[in-house]
This record gives C-alpha cells, sequence and structure tokens, in this order.
C-alpha cells in the first residue's frame, strides 16, 4: 500500500491509446547536437496566441504572451508520418499558384511542421521530469469563460494574495485553444519564402510541455510567461541568454540512457549524428565506464526518417 504523499511511476509502459513515447521535433541537426552534447533541453520562449480567452486589464486586450517552454508530442509512431488535411486562410495562401497550394496540402505531416530531428523519450521519464500534457479549450465552453473571468478578477481585485494571482496566471503555461491559427514559413517555386496561416486543430498534437519549476525561476529572476507586448518581440534574444550555464537550474536534463530514440532525416543525417555521438567528450557520460560501449549504444537508438515514411 502507498503513503498518501507517494507517486508511483510504472516501471513499464502502460499508455494503449496514445503513444508510450514523448518526441520533442526540432529544424536543424545543431539542435540535436546541441541536445546530446549539453545533455540536457533548454527551454525558450514561445510566442501563443491566447486572444480567444478575451483577456483584459481595462481597455488592454492581450493577443499574445510569450512561454517558456519546451514541447513534447505523444504521437503514435504510425501516425508521425501521415499527411493531414489543412485549412489554409489569409492573403498570402490566395496569392499561391496552383502547384504551390498542390505541394502544400501534401506535405501536411508533424516532421513538416516541427522538423525531421527528433530526441525521444519514455513517458515515464517525462512524468518524472514533471511534464504536463496541455489543456486543450473550448473557447465556447463554461471552463474557458470562467478562466478569462478569473482573470478579470485578478488584474481587479487587489486583496487577492499574491501566491493566488500568480498561480492563475502560471497555468496560462499549460493551455492551448483547441482550435486557432498556426503560421508556418513556406519556400515557393520562386525560392523566395512566404508565412501562411493554417486554421489548425492542436489537440492532434498531442503535446505535452515542460516549464521551469516557479521557485527556480524567482531564484534566477526570470519570467515564465512575458506578456508585455514591447518585450514580447524579444523573446528570441532573451532565449539565448539562457544556454548560459549560470541557468542551468532552467534546463530539462537526462541521462542517455533515458533517450529511446534519436530521428534523422536520411543516411547523410545519420552520418553526421554518428560523428557527433563519436566525438562526444568522455565528461558527457555519467558512468565513465566503457564509454564506448555507451556511445554504441547510443548510436543503435538513431532511426531515419527517410526508412520510417516507407515502413508505415
Amino acid at each position: 500500500m502507498l503513503a498518501n504523499n507517494q507517486i508511483s511511476y510504472l516501471p513499464y509502459d502502460d499508455y494503449a491509446q496514445s503513444a508510450n513515447t514523448l518526441f520533442h521535433f526540432m529544424k536543424k541537426q545543431e539542435y540535436l547536437n546541441s541536445i546530446l552534447r549539453r545533455r540536457a533541453i533548454i527551454p525558450r520562449y514561445c510566442i501563443e496566441t491566447i486572444d480567444y480567452l478575451n483577456i483584459r486589464n481595462g481597455t488592454r486586450l492581450f493577443n499574445e504572451v510569450a512561454i517558456l517552454q519546451k514541447c513534447f508530442c505523444d504521437i503514435p509512431f504510425h501516425k508521425l508520418a501521415d499527411s493531414f488535411a489543412v485549412n489554409v486562410v489569409g492573403d498570402v495562401y490566395k496569392s499561391l499558384s496552383k502547384d504551390e497550394r498542390a505541394d502544400l496540402e501534401k506535405n501536411n505531416t508533424h516532421f513538416a511542421y516541427y522538423g525531421e530531428y527528433a530526441v525521444a523519450f519514455s513517458k515515464s521519464w517525462g512524468e518524472k521530469k514533471h511534464l504536463q500534457p496541455v489543456h486543450y479549450l473550448n473557447k465556447d465552453s463554461q471552463y474557458a469563460k470562467d478562466f478569462s473571468a478569473l482573470f478579470g478578477r485578478v488584474f481587479k481585485d487587489d486583496d487577492i494574495p499574491e501566491e493566488y494571482s500568480q498561480d492563475v496566471i502560471n497555468r496560462l503555461a499549460y493551455i492551448k485553444p483547441l482550435r486557432g491559427i498556426m503560421k508556418r514559413k513556406i519556400t515557393r517555386s520562386d525560392s523566395s519564402s512566404a508565412t501562411i496561416e493554417i486554421q489548425k486543430n492542436f489537440h492532434d498534437e498531442r503535446e505535452w510541455r515542460y516549464v521551469p519549476n516557479v521557485e527556480v525561476l524567482t531564484a534566477l529572476n526570470t519570467e515564465s510567461i512575458i506578456a508585455n507586448p514591447y518585450i514580447i518581440p524579444l523573446a528570441d534574444e532573451i532565449s539565448k541568454g539562457l544556454e548560459q550555464d549560470k541557468y542551468k537550474k532552467l534546463w530539462l536534463d537526462f541521462s542517455f540512457d533515458d533517450i529511446r530514440y534519436i530521428i534523422v532525416p536520411d543516411i547523410l543525417a545519420r552520418i553526421e549524428i554518428i560523428k557527433t555521438i563519436t566525438d562526444l567528450p568522455d565528461s558527457c557520460f555519467e558512468n565513465q565506464d566503457d564509454i564506448l560501449m555507451q556511445k554504441n549504444v547510443l548510436i543503435s537508438k538513431i532511426l531515419v526518417l527517410e526508412e520510417i515514411r516507407r515502413d508505415w
């Protein structure tokens, strides 16, 4: 019998309707190299649209915030390479040629949106590391309306204790709309780039999110959420600063044993990531016994996206 305050993490995979693996995707190999060399995933500020919540402070409407986070998905392996229907909106889409539209409609996998490189971990690892499944809100639900009203009280009532009001604000870090607009950069037939807007069902992403501990954030004088519209454009620059060693307590660390898969787009990328692993210094390994064997085990976890597409 477990004590009342004891949390049990099952030593096996017990998710039947979703994946037992959490994938973190990225668009460049240099990001994957950095994750392996640091043995950590560094959170960064990502801009989220919150206009569906109708949060106001007086006459000011909050349309977006930047949330310090790192995102994972638990989409089953055989679904990752599936292409889904898109509903593109906006004037940019109207300017696309017939061929450009056709190419857009046939290239809509999770990889196409978030990158062809990934590192994957077990969900039990994610649970132990305090990752949280995102709460998807139906903007027309009473829950969403009550949440918006609660924010109104936080801004109006000075008698609400600071820890309560901060808790309400921090909950923004774990919610997304059920559906909303997602921006995607594409390369046009003339090699120019364009940003299109897609009406997306975010629930299909099955997102889990890492947000650093509040106490650690406070100690490092770092905000979990940036709402100031003059500072939000600086989110990328602020995020780069978090790569400094003094912010290590914010990072999501792991051991190489925690990794289930490393995904790369093609054979050439596999060769490059093998080189990265081979060149890892001994200091990257917690266990200093038989480091060559540990590197070989890590290399054995590499999967090639080209092969995944063919087999699934």
